[in-house]
């Protein structure tokens, strides 16, 4: 199989099926470029780059090359091919095809994709017209087809210069699971990369989007915009700008919604092509590789799980416990170490008043966190207290456990990232719900104001901080059967992973 490839097209009603027949020569990058006539090229690239991105179902990165192929011209791909496809059109100019390419690997390969016995569509071809400056806006998470539609056809109608905003921080944070998205910075070169792949010949400015308008709201440059069926109503908004500052209304293009086909997609999930389905698959699977610890013993495996109050971690503990993994919660570890006549409990009298302590010896939890989570000095001193007890008596359960045949040992502990804890683990995992649920969650539960919970919560490490450490997130914010297949994943995949240590 090829790393990359490239695949000539003839007969464009078949690019769709070509690219599906092709795509199993190749493992990453499969670029095409179709043969047509130039009198009539943008209508038939605009129909097939709906048709290839939304009928050739493979998980390669298919590219669409907007520009028709031209003897004359040369092709550079910014990845290496060392596979060259062409449909049984093309079979007679294979070697003038071979020519024209000039980032060929050295050990290339030359494949005929046969076409002859598959249907013909007869498509519509819309009108395109065609202007200098283009513009379009959006985040661009894990680019997909959905994304390469909208900005192909944004190249497509340009003859000059493409702008392109990629949502920054403070516009992602309504969105699902927005702890996930990737950084700005690598969302902005891969949107360029795919850019340049499509078409190197116009200029780009892909920037960091900070407002719904960026530069379009009083660039007079600006011709046209892009956008999809759901964010049509911010090209609205953009011209009510431009024309209170009396310039030219844009004319908007608007990309119909691809539909979903994922074969393993829950109900739960959205029907479109989306990168928040992306984030919702991406729960219970490996986000980063697990780095070697010499820090602490091979066996027992530990795993650390992190989640603020409320955020259903403790569930997700059962549930792996019912997997086979035993379970040690820091949290209550914590608890114990309060109990009367223990050292601990005696430091907390002494550190925060004996009022903290009810008449029966034990310390009175609300009083207590009521002190701490309206202060943080005073948070930082009762951590500097128990942490250390804490984390001590987990690892000596930890060496038990290993000890009485356990091959996993999960860590739960509520302040895991905060204490670093997850530095004595071999991988984190991390539990997130969005903070109003789980504010929600605490007031029931605890009994507490909405003022009281939102303390607690935002007492401890946000959702990002937690993504930014773990190796598994979890999100038990959707049904039972959708929390307990993210659960199955983590599983099959770690014991997969066990397996090859050994």
């Amino acid at each position: 199989m090829a790393h990359n490839g490239l695949l000539f097209v003839s007969n464009a009603a078949k690019a769709h099926i070509a690219c599906m027949k092709a795509a199993k020569y190749v493992r990453n990058v499969m670029y095409v470029k179709i043969k047509i006539n130039a009198e009539n090229s943008s209508q038939v690239i605009s129909r097939q780059i709906v048709n290839i991105y939304t009928k050739a179902q493979t998980n390669i990165d298919i590219r669409l090359m907007v520009k028709p192929y031209e003897k004359s011209k040369d092709i550079i791909t910014r990845q290496p091919i060392d596979l060259i496809m062409y449909d049984s059109e093309s079979a007679k100019e294979v070697e003038v095809l071979r020519k024209s390419v000039k980032s060929l690997d050295r050990g290339y390969r030359l494949q005929n994709i046969d076409t002859s016995d598959s249907p013909i569509e007869n498509n519509v071809n819309e009108e395109v017209k065609a202007y200098e400056y283009v513009a379009l806006g959006g985040t661009f998470d894990r680019l997909h087809n959905g994304h390469k539609i909208l900005l192909s056809q944004a190249v497509l109608r340009s003859t000059r210069h493409v702008t392109v905003g990629v949502t920054d921080v403070n516009m992602i944070q309504s969105k699902k699971l927005w702890e996930l998205i990737e950084p700005v910075e690598k969302r902005i070169e891969t949107v360029l990369q795919f850019l340049n792949d499509i078409n190197p010949e116009l200029e780009y400015n892909v920037f960091p989007l900070k407002d719904l308008y960026g530069p379009t709201k009083d660039d007079p440059k600006f011709q046209l915009i892009v956008v999809s069926e759901e964010t049509v109503r911010g090209a609205v908004k953009i011209n009510e700008k431009r024309n209170e500052k009396n310039l030219n209304k844009l004319d908007t293009y608007v990309i119909e919604l691809a539909q979903d086909s994922h074969p393993g997609r829950h109900h739960e999930e959205e029907d479109k092509v989306s990168s928040s389905n992306q984030r919702m698959r991406l729960l219970g699977t490996l986000l980063r590789p697990p780095r070697p610890n010499p820090n602490i013993p091979d066996w027992p495996y530990v795993i650390g799980l992190a989640g603020g109050i409320a955020s259903g971690k403790s569930n997700i503990a059962e549930k792996l416990k019912s997997k086979g993994a035993a379970i040690i919660n820091c949290d209550i570890i914590a608890h114990e170490l309060y109990k009367p006549g223990l050292p601990l409990n005696t430091t907390i009298a002494q550190s925060f008043g004996d009022h903290v302590i009810t008449s029966d010896g034990e310390v009175d939890r609300r009083k207590l966190g009521q002190i701490v989570f309206s202060d943080k000095s005073q948070l930082q001193k009762l951590n500097e207290l128990v942490w250390p007890a804490v984390i001590e008596e987990t690892q000596r359960r930890v060496v038990a456990l290993g000890k009485q045949g356990y091959k996993v040992v999960v860590m739960e502990a509520a302040v895991m990232v905060r204490a670093k804890w997850y530095e004595r683990c071999h991988q984190l995992w991390a539990v997130i719900i969005p903070p109003d649920e789980a504010i929600k969650r605490l007031q029931k539960r605890n009994g507490l104001t909405e003022e009281e919970a939102r303390q607690r919560i935002e007492a401890q490490p946000s959702n990002s901080e937690q993504v930014a450490h773990a190796n598994i997130v979890f999100s038990p914010f959707w049904s039972y059967e959708y929390t307990q297949s993210q659960i199955d994943r983590a599983w099959q995949q770690l014991n997969e992973y066990l397996d090859n240590k050994k």
